[in-house]
């Protein structure tokens, strides 16, 4: 743990924006009021069409931004910030995340020495419920889950909670880790590089964790939202397309198997209990097709993980089975 005596990490945040002007000024708001530092605030934007990026650079002239020439999506547009920063943690931050003055305090205050990867506890923008306090991945059957989600403020929570992943909308992580896992890989143009890079840090020996003294805001998916104005269900198909790559690059190749035959039959589930359209089937199935495709790159990715250690699988079945009746009860999802 950071001792009082040290001098406190460089933190780099780093905040990716695309068509955030709904957001982008309360975000980068509550990155300006913080008591942590020192920090360096970089804001990526992958070429936004709202003039989102220029009311940002006219209202917060001390971040440095850098424009990209198109749309290189979640993970590769955070490397870009990665690149030109200099902190030896690095912060990734939403554009539509909102954060309590000590959040990066308490996250940085609270970082053991066998912490890879770091989240805060996620309210939604109400804040009245928690989106996310960590998450939750199975193996066997490829499922991953936010914890809590849906439960209302106030509910009892251990103040460092130890966990498979962190949402990527709040991430803290340790250069070195980025450095040996060779940063975000930018397959995961939307969704899943949270949970690569947890089981990346995993591999490399370090535990996932949550401080839930560092808590923020989340208005969810605002960046996504804008681009199934023109794509519809783009979400939804980038979700599981990553996912079913992550399963062959992560997973022991029987786990691998498992969880995407699991996949293929949770379409049921879907279509019986939330009435999903059959386009989710289309979805679906031309993700997998489309990673069947690219199978070649997920071998060299599959090798690149595999030199930086064995993954240590943990099972979660009875997690999920708890989780699964709660949400089919209720007819709720949360995604």
């Amino acid at each position: 743990m950071t001792s009082a005596g040290r001098t406190k990490p460089l933190i780099s945040v780093i905040v990716l924006n695309y068509n955030g002007a709904s957001s982008i000024r309360h975000c980068l708001e509550s990155i300006r009021s913080q008591s942590y530092a020192p920090m360096e605030v970089i804001l990526v934007d992958n070429d936004s069409t709202d003039n989102s990026v220029d009311d940002a650079e006219h209202l917060f002239p001390e971040f440095r931004i850098i424009r990209n020439p198109k749309n290189l999506g979640f993970a590769e547009g955070n490397n870009v910030g990665i690149r030109e920063s200099s902190g030896e943690l690095v912060l990734l931050v939403n554009n539509d995340i909102f954060l309590e003055p000590d959040t990066i305090s308490s996250m940085a205050s609270n970082l053991h020495d066998d912490t890879g990867v770091e989240g805060g506890l996620i309210y939604y923008s109400d804040g009245e419920k928690i989106w996310a306090c960590g998450g939750k991945f199975d193996p066997v059957t490829g499922m991953h889950w936010h914890l809590l989600q849906g439960m209302s403020r106030g509910h009892s929570t251990p103040g460092i909670l130890e966990v498979d992943y962190v949402p990527g909308a709040l991430l803290l992580v340790r250069r070195s880790i980025l450095e040996q896992a060779g940063l975000l890989d930018q397959y995961f143009f939307l969704y899943g590089d949270d949970i690569d890079l947890a089981l990346k840090a995993k591999r490399l020996g370090y535990s996932i964790a949550v401080v839930t003294s560092a808590t923020a805001s989340h208005m969810v998916s605002q960046s996504v939202k804008s681009l199934e104005q023109k794509h519809e269900l783009l979400g939804y198909y980038m979700m599981n397309r990553n996912m079913f790559y992550l399963y062959f690059v992560q997973l022991p190749i029987p786990l691998a198997l498992t969880s995407t035959t699991f996949q293929l039959a949770f379409l049921l589930f879907e279509i019986l209990i939330f009435r999903r359209p059959n386009s989710y089937a289309r979805a679906k199935m031309t993700a997998l097709a489309h990673v069947l495709k690219d199978l070649d790159r997920a071998w060299q990715a599959r090798n690149k993980a595999n030199r930086l250690g064995q993954l240590p699988v943990s099972l979660r079945l009875r997690d999920l089975l708890g989780t699964a009746r709660s949400r089919s009860n209720s007819r709720t999802y949360y995604w």
